[in-house]
């Protein structure tokens, strides 16, 4: 099975970066170019057994997809695990994972654990949905610096 495991470093607490987390309605906020979040309906914050539902658009796919997720695990401040329930994944376990950096920060490491329907077919076009999904994230993970690192500054 296919993973994928992308860390970047945050100049603001643990715990904020771990909040943040915690509201998957900042999703829309942290959305990748092509992606736009129609709606989000859930509980705020995120409680373990908790779903999510997520309505879609994914450029240039046409349509709205509709992604139900349930947090799985949570382990404050360190831990943040949801797993798609539906959606255009076959398995797509995820976990937001936060650790103290060496600058007082947090390193935010995103680890994805991911299979594609269709077997075979869905095998053959994994390595494009792969491309896909690391563009999704340095983008996600840049939107999610910014925004925490912006908050930080507002309150000095």
């Amino acid at each position: 099975m296919p993973t994928f495991e992308r860390s970047i470093e945050i100049a603001a607490p643990i715990q904020s970066v771990y909040d943040f987390h915690l509201d998957t309605r900042n999703a829309e906020r942290i959305a990748s170019d092509g992606q736009e979040f129609v709606s989000i309906i859930g509980e705020f914050p995120l409680v373990e057994g908790g779903e999510v539902e997520l309505k879609v658009k994914m450029k240039p796919v046409p349509g709205t997809q509709t992604w139900l997720v349930r947090v799985t695990e949570l382990a404050e401040p360190v831990l943040v695990v949801d797993e798609m329930l539906k959606g255009p994944f076959a398995k797509f376990r995820h976990e937001h994972r936060f650790a103290p950096s060496a600058h007082g920060g947090t390193i935010l490491t995103d680890h994805i654990e991911w299979a594609l329907p269709g077997g075979a077919a869905g095998r053959l076009v994994a390595p494009i949905a792969a491309k896909l999904m690391e563009k999704s994230f340095v983008e996600r993970q840049a939107a999610t610096k910014r925004i925490l690192e912006a908050d930080v500054a507002a309150q000095s």
